[in-house]
């Protein structure tokens, strides 16, 4: 089992965070401020950078962090900062999330701009997700808990793809 990353490696990645963050301000020539840092990411993610409303947050997985620390601090880092910069200076709406732009602005952290790690996942326990079972004229189906709530909600329907009957909750 891997353990929660310790308070002194939290602060760490804090700390990188904060002079990627100064960095990207000294390139750009601007002032952003530092954001809240969480470590409260589950399952297979290993970090976000998180704009709900006009809060603005950047949260990382503990147990992959610790289990990969170097690695994360050299690739992850650079690449949620980059996701907060390049937000504040376009907008989410007006650029793709690893676009252009995040990919300039990666280069000048002198980060690899990849989307994704690669890494072994053993001992990382997965995110589960809850199903609600749906039936129509020909099989059962797992419908997720958000596509659920929209038929709770009368916001939609769904159809089965081979006989297109009503999918119909068991």
């Amino acid at each position: 089992m891997i353990d929660e990353l310790s308070q002194e490696k939290k602060q760490e990645v804090v700390e990188q965070t904060a002079k990627y963050i100064a960095l990207a301000n000294k390139i750009g020539q601007t002032s952003y401020p530092m954001i809240p840092i969480q470590f409260d990411l589950k399952g297979h993610t290993v970090g976000m950078y998180k704009k709900l409303r006009q809060q603005k947050v950047i949260r990382y997985n503990s147990l992959i962090f610790s289990k990969y620390f170097k690695e994360n601090l050299r690739d992850t880092v650079p690449h949620e900062v980059a996701h907060y910069i390049v937000d504040m200076q376009f907008g989410r709406k007006k650029i793709r999330p690893h676009g252009v732009e995040w990919k300039e602005l990666m280069a000048l952290f002198g980060a690899n701009a990849s989307r994704t790690a690669c890494y072994n996942l053993t001992g990382i326990p997965k995110r589960r997700y809850s199903t609600i079972q749906y039936q129509c004229e020909c099989q059962t189906h797992q419908l997720g808990i958000r596509c659920h709530n929209k038929v709770i909600q009368r916001r939609t329907d769904y159809y089965c793809r081979q006989c297109g009957d009503l999918l119909k909750a068991v």
